[in-house]
């Protein structure tokens, strides 16, 4: 029996993330509109049962909400993943067709000092409001053509391994577009035959860098060299904690070996003076 699965949301406010939500809950749960007060502040999540397995949706606010701090933004998207203890997750970045070349540029940059340099390799693109551009463009390919001058796009598509479908505000609205619903399970199902497994730890340290930042950097933008400054903490953060886990795994192993003689050899008293020790002077080692 396939595994359930957590889908989150990604992408601007406007963009048709809510409307994505509703479309593979096959049901009205998330509010969506047009309206920028209907837009959420906070992450939320809704469930449906689909073919014997829970697939689990988890709404984020709009990665560039101009009324609040870009890092404060992004801590606060990153917290979707609070949500995401059913099953095995995947992301849909949420692209509409008319805002393919304003913020797409540093879209990428953006996911992966939330989620980790692999993010893309567990993310679906998903373009909407196909129907406002098909008369001109006729397909996304051409569409992307024609206005990718930076090919930040094209880049962008090829990361997510050329995973992406296109939706009409018809199959949304009106709840039809049975088989892209289908090819986007698959999709999803297909990732999370590859899914290593996103530890838990390593999101604790994008977060912590991202909020060491977030009190001195205000600003609605972050520069390259900010997030060159983010990325490079981040690694180094991550790599002191897998060093800091490996000894303290050593450490509690050998300290384990000990109790054994310790236990035949000195009695009760010494191992609970060792089992105390052990974490001490993991403490002191981190």
């Amino acid at each position: 029996m396939a595994s359930n699965i957590c889908c989150i949301l990604l992408g601007e406010d406007g963009s048709g993330k809510s409307s994505i939500g509703n479309f593979i809950l096959r049901r009205h749960a998330f509010v969506s509109g047009n309206n920028p007060g209907k837009f959420i502040q906070e992450s939320e999540s809704h469930s449906v049962k689909l073919d014997n397995r829970i697939i689990t949706v988890v709404d984020t606010p709009g990665l560039f909400d101009t009324k609040e701090y870009l890092l404060r933004r992004l801590i606060n998207v990153q917290s979707s993943l609070d949500f995401a203890q059913l099953g095995r997750q995947f992301f849909l970045l949420v692209i509409k067709y008319g805002k393919l070349t304003e913020t797409v540029h540093h879209t990428a940059d953006l996911l992966k000092i939330m989620f980790g340099p692999k993010v893309l390799e567990h993310t679906i693109i998903v373009f909407t409001h196909e129907d406002d551009v098909m008369v001109k463009w006729k397909n996304i390919e051409n569409l992307v053509n024609e206005l990718d001058e930076k090919e930040s796009i094209q880049a962008l598509i090829d990361e997510c391994g050329r995973r992406f479908i296109t939706l009409s505000n018809y199959d949304l609205d009106a709840h039809l577009g049975q088989e892209k619903l289908e090819k986007l399970i698959m999709m999803a199902d297909a990732l999370a035959i590859n899914w290593m497994g996103y530890c838990e730890e390593s999101f604790n340290v994008y977060r912590r860098v991202l909020q060491k930042y977030a009190n001195d950097w205000k600003g609605e933008h972050l520069s390259e060299e900010q997030i060159k400054i983010i990325k490079k903490e981040q690694k180094q953060e991550e790599r002191k904690d897998t060093v800091f886990s490996n000894v303290a795994g050593v450490l509690v192993g050998a300290g384990i070996g000990l109790l054994g003689v310790v236990t035949y050899a000195a009695g009760p008293v010494a191992v609970g003076a060792l089992t105390a020790a052990v974490p001490v002077i993991a403490k002191h080692i981190k």
